[in-house]
């Protein structure tokens, strides 16, 4: 075959070649074809290789190689024969070993290892090399590698120019392919958002749906606790309401719990509720998963609506629908709060008629809505705390504080009135023959409870005293017996931690003694417990407490032994001591009289006479 044949042949190899490489968009497919026709057609090529450019990471990547085993390798521009091609933008042809192994000499210690282990004979017997670079629009997309073995003759001109004009075709169809795939890239993104505007639309519409829904049931008088329902029934799963001081006033469990197992569930969850962020966490002894999303208005957590769940797992839809039910019950809360500082107002005017004992048009009307009879019977129980006077309702603690107490007083007695004054929680209710000091002392140690539990949830310190009145006849001054709870806050009276409650039936005998000048019962307590007081002994307590006790027990000595735990001769010995003392026969009426006056003083203003 002379060098024309030859000519015709070789361009119609390459015209069937780029019809081939111009029948797909996929670049592996083309580069193998290519790289397969190129070598079958070649008789001196043994090995062919096209390294493709990774623009991002700088580096040329093996994207096919015939003639070698499994390989992935990535060359630097500039670093072998593959490098030194694309540095130079044109084509390298090396026609000896001594050329070869130069330009290898340029990679990487560890690559060329690897490339060595990688072919079927050793380095050292390829005896001739092409790099053609790959160009389009005057930048280098890659670099095409012909090698041959000794035992054939080394490549020579003629095939630097078949292998440029195959590159040059190679290269459009690669550029075509590539064009073509970031045109499906692009098909892909605009399917990915089309489906994203359509998600977030659905998301908007069902957004509105649910306010709408929502809304509606607001204007229709709808309650917290209908919304709750009307969630659940939508999520398909239970949902509650905790307020600020963990109790669950709203709730609806008809698919995995019910509300007892919520209740004893509440030391597990309480220190997880979120105070700004949506929490969820798996709850071991409801062996569920529970979804808390915070009730908020700007910055103020009001409390948390939790989703019970058998799945940790929530979907945007179910995400919406938890929001927009802590915002409408935000508002309703908002709302509620309104309504209660309007209703605080109205009961502090109710209450001040009360005390000036006015009866009008007003007076009628709050008591009929509150069902208040001025008929029966009344007792007041008036809570102070050490907040002050002009702070204390705007401090959310006071707040939580009355609100526990609202709901307390209205349990225990539904016709009940409690409001807030200044510092100050006041209920009155109506008395019966169930009502009793003991039956309040119970009430108290709730009182304390909820007390406790708000300074738990608040980290706040502040004190709490209960004056219980004394009960009011209908005929009776009810200022006068309101104002008698009030003066046992002005008394300097013994404490016992930060909750102390009095009755003011303890106090009616101090009641005449506070009508007296406070200096003359000074005067008198000195005049009888005075040597006592100023007894410099170690003993001078334990006579005190003694005489205390004694007097206390109406003068009975076994009363006072056990009282006070001490053996018969001991009290004996005391009570024996103190007579001398006091220079008074302790089993006398009359001086027995004076001690007990003097103690109910003391009572009264310890650290003044002290």
């Amino acid at each position: 075959m002379n060098r024309d044949e030859k000519r015709i042949v070789e361009l119609q190899t390459v015209l069937e070649m780029s019809k081939l490489l111009n029948s797909s968009n996929d670049v592996s497919y083309i580069l193998n074809s290519m790289m397969n026709t190129t070598l079958d057609f070649m008789d001196r090529a043994d090995i062919g290789v096209i390294f493709l450019y990774d623009k991002k990471n700088d580096v040329l990547r093996l994207e096919t190689a015939i003639g070698f085993g499994d390989l992935s390798i990535c060359l630097k521009p500039g670093e072998s024969i593959t490098g030194i091609a694309f540095n130079r933008r044109k084509t390298l042809h090396l026609r000896n070993q001594n050329e070869m192994m130069e330009a290898m000499g340029t990679m990487d210690r560890e690559k060329y290892s690897l490339l060595e282990k990688s072919i079927n004979l050793p380095m050292e017997t390829i005896q001739s090399s092409i790099a053609c670079p790959l160009m389009h629009n005057d930048e280098c997309i890659g670099v095409l590698v012909i090698d041959n073995y000794y035992g054939k003759d080394p490549l020579n001109e003629e095939d630097v120019y078949l292998i440029e004009l195959i590159s040059h075709h190679a290269t459009i169809a690669i550029a075509n392919a590539a064009n073509y795939e970031k045109i499906l890239e692009n098909q892909k993104s605009l399917e990915r958002y089309s489906l994203i505007v359509e998600e977030e639309k659905n998301k908007y519409e069902y957004s509105t749906f649910l306010h709408n829904k929502f809304t509606e049931m607001v204007l229709n008088g709808n309650s917290i606790r209908e919304i709750v329902l009307e969630v659940s029934s939508i999520l398909k799963k239970d949902v509650f309401v905790v307020d600020l001081l963990y109790a669950i006033p709203h709730h609806s469990t008809e698919y995995l719990t019910n509300y007892e197992q919520i209740k004893q569930s509440k030391s597990s969850f309480m220190p997880r509720l979120p105070q700004h962020q949506i929490s969820i966490f798996y709850c071991e002894s409801l062996a569920q998963w529970i979804y808390f999303n915070p009730i908020r208005v700007n910055r103020e957590v009001l409390g948390w609506v939790g989703i019970v769940s058998d799945s940790s797992e929530f979907n945007e839809l179910e995400k919406i629908t938890i929001d927009k039910c802590s915002t409408i019950i935000a508002l309703e809360l908002l709302k509620n709060n309104e309504l209660n500082s309007m209703e605080q107002s109205l009961k502090g005017d109710f209450l001040e008629n009360l005390l000036a004992d006015k009866s009008t048009e007003f007076m009628n009307k709050f008591a009929k809505k509150y069902n208040y009879n001025f008929n029966s019977r009344h007792q007041i129980i008036i809570m102070k705390t050490n907040y002050n006077k002009l702070e204390a309702s705007l401090h959310s603690n006071f707040r939580y504080l009355y609100m526990e107490m609202n709901r307390l007083m209205m349990a225990t007695f539904p016709s009940s009135i409690t409001l807030r004054q200044r510092n100050y929680i006041i209920t009155i209710f109506e008395h019966n023959k169930n009502i009793n000091k003991l039956f309040l002392s119970e009430l108290m140690k709730k009182v304390k409870e909820s007390y406790l539990m708000i300074l738990d949830y608040s980290k706040d310190d502040f004190d709490i005293e209960v004056a219980i009145s004394e009960v009011a006849d209908r005929n009776s001054n009810f200022r006068e017996i309101h104002d008698n709870a009030m003066k046992i806050f002005n008394l300097d009276l013994k404490k016992n931690g930060r909750f102390n409650y009095y009755f003011y039936e303890d106090f009616e005998v101090k009641r005449f003694l506070l009508n007296n000048d406070p200096n003359e019962l000074r005067i008198f307590v000195r005049k009888i417990l005075g040597p006592l007081l100023d007894y410099k002994m170690s003993s001078r307590q334990e006579l005190y407490s003694t005489l205390e006790t004694y007097i206390k027990s109406g003068g009975n000595w076994t009363v006072a032994k056990d009282q006070l735990h001490v053996h018969g001769n001991t009290l004996t010995y005391r009570i024996n001591r103190l007579k001398e003392i006091l220079n008074l026969d302790l089993s006398d009426y009359n001086d027995r009289l004076k001690v007990q006056i003097a103690l109910e003083i003391m009572e009264l203003y310890p650290k003044k006479i002290n």
